[in-house]
């Protein structure tokens, strides 16, 4: 299984949706996918953090 995205990057990925970036131009300065961070905001939106579920 590979690692998760650091915590780092997923906030700064919901900072700058936050601050007004359009999210495909977040998804292509991160390189991540947008359906990543859609489940990051969806995550934030449910729990108030967007950490790494680890088990």
């Amino acid at each position: 299984m590979p690692a998760p995205y650091s915590y780092d990057l997923r906030r700064k990925a919901l900072a700058a949706v936050k601050h007004g970036e359009r999210k495909s131009a977040v998804c292509r300065m991160l390189n991540i996918s947008r359906n990543t961070l859609d489940l990051w905001l969806k995550r934030e939106a449910q729990t108030g953090d967007c950490r790494a579920i680890t088990t």
